[in-house]
């Protein structure tokens, strides 16, 4: 017996004709895979950096202040090959999360049900897929089929466990970007599952099972944005990637401590006790920190979930007026008062080091 299959044009074509047709195909889906092109992610090319040295990397230099402050949405398209960022900090982050997650475990990282399968997609993405081939001098996929960690010597299975809390504690060791992951409803967004090594100034648990608007009540003048971010996350595309790139979106704050995990302490909420304009000694690399926070959004192609991710950089302030950028950081923290929204110099805990950080920024 002989199967034959019919042609475009109603012809007879035997299936033996079918089989080296299937083979180049199979063979250019194999150079597709090898150029960084992710079928499960919307065919997405990432492109690699075979040359990248994680030690010689410098963090970017954000300095994304204005003299007047404004909340507004500030969205630039990127690409998805900036979905996660890699310098010298590194091994010195991956080791601090590594530790965090050990001593603080469930205020860092959680998962509620329905949020397991997005978990589970984002760690088979970046483990399988976008980590050994965006920087495979520092990943890659060994002869099991596991994903080594070069720089750590970590190695983990390419397909996610069970348990959604290891997938969280194995990506809090592999990537320095915190993450939330929120569904859509009819009316919102609620996160239903996170790992925030590095908050600043508030207890990330918290933020589970909250929507939007929730998540964001502390924020001053949010209402004159929620309504649109709730827009944007309904419409934003998977394969897409944004990043939030101004001075009211690259969330920034002046600290007076090096720490990069911080459960309180970086904002004043209503109700809060506080000693205003109190001194500060900038001068000392550990008293005091620009701290600014690189976000990302983007939308998981299986469960549709919307991943918000953003990277905390810590820049000395003595390292700021060394640069010149002393005055601007000045100004901006003034600038804090005016605008649309004059809630965030009190939010921001100006109120307490304003005073003395902004002369020291201009001595």
């Amino acid at each position: 017996m002989s199967f034959r299959l019919l042609n475009t044009e109603s012809q007879l074509m035997p299936l033996t004709a079918i089989i080296p047709a299937c083979a180049v195909l199979g063979l250019l889906c194999a150079c597709w895979i090898k150029r960084g092109v992710s079928f499960y992610w919307g065919i997405v090319p990432i492109d690699p950096l075979h040359d990248f040295d994680w030690r010689a990397e410098k963090r970017k230099r954000l300095r994304p202040f204005k003299p007047t402050y404004n909340i507004t949405m500030g969205i630039q398209a990127d690409d998805l090959s900036e979905l996660i960022t890699i310098d010298q900090d590194y091994l010195d982050r991956v080791t601090a999360r590594r530790s965090i997650v050990a001593n603080y475990n469930n205020t860092v990282h959680g998962c509620l049900p329905g949020g397991e399968a997005a978990v589970k997609e984002l760690y088979s993405y970046l483990l399988g897929y976008h980590l050994p081939t965006r920087f495979p001098s520092m990943f890659k996929t060994t002869g099991k089929g596991n994903f080594h960690n070069k720089v750590t010597g970590a190695t983990f299975p390419p397909s996610p466990p069970d348990d959604p809390e290891i997938c969280l504690r194995t990506l809090a060791e592999t990537v320095d970007e915190d993450i939330f992951l929120l569904k859509e409803t009819d009316t919102t967004h609620v996160c239903l599952a996170f790992l925030c090594c590095f908050p600043t100034g508030f207890d990330p648990s918290t933020k589970l099972g909250q929507d939007l608007k929730r998540i964001h009540d502390p924020v001053p003048s949010y209402e004159k944005i929620g309504p649109s971010m709730e827009r944007f996350f309904r419409k934003l595309q998977v394969g897409k990637s944004v990043k939030r790139m101004n001075a009211s979106i690259i969330m920034w704050v002046v600290q007076t401590h090096g720490d990069l995990i911080n459960i309180s302490g970086n904002h004043i909420k209503d109700g809060d006790e506080f000693v205003a304009d109190e001194a500060v000694d900038c001068s000392k690399a550990c008293n005091a920190h620009l701290r600014i926070e690189l976000q990302t959004l983007t939308r998981l192609p299986q469960t549709r979930f919307v991943l918000f991710s953003f990277k905390t950089y810590l820049y000395p302030l003595k390292d700021v007026k060394e640069e010149g950028s002393g005055p601007a950081l000045a100004d901006a923290i003034e600038g804090l008062r005016s605008g649309n929204a004059p809630g965030m110099f009190k939010y921001k805990s100006a109120v307490r080091w304003g005073k003395s950080v902004a002369e020291y920024l201009r001595s």
